[in-house]
């Protein structure tokens, strides 16, 4: 069944009617829907879905009929990426897209020493929006992530644990040695495309981060989330 993120507190109390332009063209024009066929809708606020049937459509509205309610595991609510500027619009693209799909919770983006200087219009942040809600409706999120673009950010108001990388060995920990805390926040920080400068690097420390070493391969930075999610995953999972 095709699934929509529907804004409203009033799933689960009997028929909607459905006046969304754009769920009504995809429903109609793209999935060939007809009176009968089922959908999910979830509100984006709780771990809830709402199975509904089309009862009448027509190209203004469509009315649905709820069948039932699915109530779902919660998800773990902490994890928070704080991703340094990338070079290119096209990565912030991949970043959210990817990382919506796992547990990331919060996209803090900001600006290090040497990340590109790359324009963010407001047009732009409504396409991200909109990848961050397609990415949850397709991977069966129920939370959506909230994003950010900082444009001052204070290291010392980041609290919990927080998490850099680096390819230097030196006070480094490997990813699956950490015990996390899934009661607390995860911060993880990920830098451009040079990585941390030295600079970062001894801020990071003085503010007991803790430095991992991912090995000798340099990841691009909108793949390092593969490694992190796994490992994460896993001690999550035990």
């Amino acid at each position: 069944m095709q699934r929509f993120l529907l804004e409203t507190d009033i799933l689960g109390q009997g028929e909607i009617i459905l006046k969304d332009e754009e769920i009504i063209y995809q429903l109609i024009k793209v999935l060939r829907a007809k009176p009968t066929d089922q959908v999910i809708f979830f509100d984006g606020q709780t771990f809830c879905d709402y199975i509904y049937e089309i009862k009448s459509i027509d190209k203004k509205n469509i009315i649905f009929s709820f069948l039932s309610k699915q109530e779902k595991k919660e998800e773990f609510k902490g994890l928070f990426l704080y991703q340094s500027l990338p070079n290119k619009i096209d990565k912030i693209e991949d970043i959210i897209q990817k990382w919506t799909e796992i547990w990331y919770s919060h996209f803090y983006f900001f600006r290090s020493e040497r990340s590109q200087d790359i324009y963010i219009s407001e047009n732009k942040i409504l396409r991200f929006k909109k990848i961050i809600q397609e990415a949850s409706e397709q991977s069966w999120r129920n939370i959506i992530p909230q994003l950010h673009f900082l444009d001052n950010w204070d290291i010392l108001n980041v609290k919990w644990q927080n998490i850099f990388f680096h390819t230097d060995t030196v006070w480094s920990q490997k990813l699956s040695d950490i015990l996390f805390d899934f009661s607390s926040e995860i911060n993880i920080f990920v830098g451009p495309e040079w990585g941390f400068s030295p600079k970062e690097n001894d801020i990071f420390l003085q503010n007991n981060f803790m430095k991992v070493y991912l090995g000798n391969n340099i990841l691009r930075t909108q793949t390092t989330w593969i490694v992190v999610w796994f490992h994460i995953l896993q001690n999550n999972t035990k």
